[in-house]
């Protein structure tokens, strides 16, 4: 660990020494080249390849090694935390194509600080001070290190996005309304895919035990989501002068997501965890329906909208007869091992958010002038989709897998009709004191001790209870066991 805890100290040094000549680069500023199209130097091209490694890689990864223990969890997030640092610091000292004033250059410094309160968070907790003295802030450090690394998570996405955004040099002067509305939206379908995608693989027994309806929280969603949207389609960006067509379509469709989502909450306010609805399925497809009639200024537009909306209505048809078949018996509704079916709808919901984003304005404009067609359009971002599914599948499946291997390494309880007490190494104590207190009792280390040393000086010995009382006299022979590897 001091290995790693050097490479962060020299990282800082690093920082610390160019953030003063990377603030005064004014590659932001005004008399630079802003040509979008003029390409991007090297050092750029080594900042987004040092950060897609460190964020878009070994953070995720490292996150879920965290949440499950392992003893890499440290090593990742370090070498992650010194990428990020030099990563950084290239984004802040690049020559050539200089950007206008942009919300992804301003949104690195909070990412900035993010990364160092995680860090420093991790740093403390591998101190184990409470072993020292009374540490009453430890447990309160160790839910907000928890948090950060979710809400790290979450602010990478958006900090990829705004640098697309960036790079391309969309959502500027008068675009910038529709072009928010379409990344908000676009990232909110997408973000209910994942959920749902979260909840088919991994979290269906956690919902379970709440003892509601899985459809009783997309309610909730739809109907907060149709409530805000209703009253932020019209003049809550930009300055509205009368109702467009346009605007009318959006405040109805927030305004059927507010009823729709209202009602379907209602019916399964008393639900139990067996309980389906198909109303959010149908709200699904009905916004799909009017998506995909939704008028625009050119003819490749109002196609791309279509198959957003056909996007959308196959994710609300899949749910809808992946419900039947739940209902009906025909598809077991496996807690461990979802059926392949349930995964269609959650892959078609993911797809609708990326074409949703990508059917903003200029987007279209620039890849219609340029050719493109359709079915190109539509075969690209389709791409696109399946390596986001891909990615979120990748995570949980890797949460998934550790769990496994923790499970078949752990050993039986006392459910099984087994005890485990561990003894100390035989060669260490007299026979004498061993046959007076055979049983040593084991002392957990702390939960979170990634690194826990291997247990090579000790057994553990199972013995099998007697079926009535308990009654140490009948124990039957020991069975010693090799020595166990923890993480």
């Amino acid at each position: 660990m001091v290995t790693y805890r050097r490479l962060l100290l020299m990282a800082a040094v690093l920082l610390l020494a160019n953030i003063q000549s990377a603030s005064a680069h004014d590659h932001h500023g005004a008399n630079l080249n802003l040509d979008p199209g003029e390409p991007i130097g090297a050092v750029l091209k080594l900042h987004i390849l040092l950060m897609s490694i460190s964020f878009g890689v070994l953070f995720p990864i490292g996150l879920v090694l965290g949440l499950k223990k392992h003893r890499w969890h440290v090593p990742m997030q370090a070498a992650g935390g010194a990428i990020a640092i030099v990563g950084f610091v290239l984004g802040h000292a690049h020559g050539g194509r200089a950007f206008p004033e942009n919300a992804h250059s301003k949104f690195s410094w909070f990412m900035l600080w993010l990364l160092l309160a995680q860090l420093g968070a991790g740093i403390y907790l591998k101190l184990h001070t409470e072993r020292r003295f009374n540490d009453r802030a430890r447990p309160f450090i160790k839910i907000a290190h928890k948090y950060m690394a979710i809400l790290m998570v979450v602010a990478t996405y958006v900090q990829v996005l705004l640098g697309v955004v960036a790079w391309l040099g969309y959502c500027y002067d008068g675009f910038l309304g529709q072009c928010l509305a379409h990344l908000i939206m676009g990232s909110s379908f997408l973000a209910y895919g994942v959920w749902l995608l979260l909840l088919v693989r991994l979290a269906m027994p956690w919902l379970e035990s709440f003892g509601r309806s899985p459809e009783l929280y997309d309610s909730v969603m739809i109907m907060s989501w149709g409530l805000f949207n209703t009253f932020t389609e019209h003049g809550f960006i930009e300055e509205a002068h009368g109702w467009s067509h346009k605007d009318l379509q959006h405040t109805s469709l927030g305004v059927i997501w507010f009823c729709g989502g209202l009602l379907s909450t209602y019916m399964l306010r008393k639900s139990r965890s067996s309980d389906r609805s198909m109303f959010p399925a149908i709200i699904l497809i009905f916004t799909g329906c009017a998506m995909g009639s939704h008028e625009q200024d050119t003819e490749f537009s109002t196609k791309v909208h279509f198959v957003f909306g056909l996007s959308l209505v196959l994710a609300g048809f899949s749910r809808c007869v992946e419900i039947l078949l739940i209902t009906t018996g025909l598809i077991k509704n496996h807690k461990s091992e979802p059926n392949p079916f349930q995964y269609i709808s959650v892959f078609f919901l993911c797809h609708s958010g990326v074409m949703f984003m990508s059917a903003n304005r200029e987007s279209v404009t620039a890849l219609g002038n340029i050719g493109i067609d359709i079915g190109t359009f539509s075969l690209g971002y389709l791409s696109v989709s399946f390596l986001l599914f891909f990615y979120a599948y990748f995570l949980m499946q890797l949460y998934a897998d550790l769990g496994k291997k923790d499970k078949e390494m752990a050993l039986p309880t006392a459910e099984d009709g087994m005890v485990y007490q561990q003894v100390t190494d035989i060669r260490s104590h007299p026979s004498e004191e061993i046959s007076r207190n055979p049983h040593v009792l084991f002392d957990a280390a702390d939960d979170d001790d990634y690194d826990a040393p291997e247990l090579s000086s000790h057994a553990f010995r199972a013995t099998s209870t007697a079926a009535a009382g308990g009654d140490p006299s009948r124990l039957s022979d020991d069975i010693e066991l090799d020595p166990m590897h923890r993480d």
